[in-house]
């Protein structure tokens, strides 16, 4: 228990700061959907205090809380981190890379919730929820794909070769383990 109360105030405290920092400089998509991923993560971490007495209740919440945080608020951080890697190393339109984070945010919270029905069939559910469920969980990593693959293409075309392979490579095995791990 104390355990997770010295993660949730080292992480509050590591969210304030972050928050603060953004609020005082210049705010763009970038980093509203980083702070919207952090705050995020940390309310729904809050849930993992909430200790029901019935085994099927408790299951349930952290069900959804762990689903909810992998389909949505984890996605929205990793979106948030590649949007900036991207414009800062392959010298593409902030605009353009900020249009596709609306995009990744809509997927993500849209196809995310719809995406946790692939459980729901395991569950005893209708069998159509599988479908449904598989069908959004593939939605939500299309368009981290989609936007590498775009950002690369510009990369490639203008000629442009950047010193820092490593984050180059980052920048498109993650989206890309992301899309295979889904």
């Amino acid at each position: 228990f104390w355990v997770k109360v010295l993660m949730a105030v080292a992480f509050i405290v590591f969210i304030y700061n972050v928050s603060m920092t953004v609020l005082k400089g210049r705010k763009t998509v970038v980093s509203i959907v980083l702070l919207l991923g952090l705050w995020g993560a940390l309310i729904f971490f809050l849930f993992a205090f909430y200790n029901p007495d019935n085994l099927a209740l408790d299951k349930l919440y952290w069900w959804w809380v762990v689903h909810v945080w992998v389909e949505g608020v984890w996605e929205l951080i990793m979106a948030a981190m590649l949007a900036f890697l991207l414009i800062k190393l392959t010298g593409v339109d902030r605009e353009v890379i900020e249009k596709w984070l609306y995009v990744i945010v809509g997927f993500s919270l849209f196809s995310g919730l719809l995406g946790t029905g692939h459980h729901y069939y395991w569950i005893g559910t209708p069998e159509y929820w599988h479908w449904i469920g598989a069908f959004f969980s593939i939605l939500e990593v299309v368009p981290f794909f989609a936007m590498v693959l775009w950002a690369f293409y510009l990369v490639y075309r203008s000629g442009r070769d950047h010193p820092n392979k490593a984050a180059m490579l980052w920048s498109l095995g993650c989206p890309i383990m992301a899309f295979f791990g889904a």
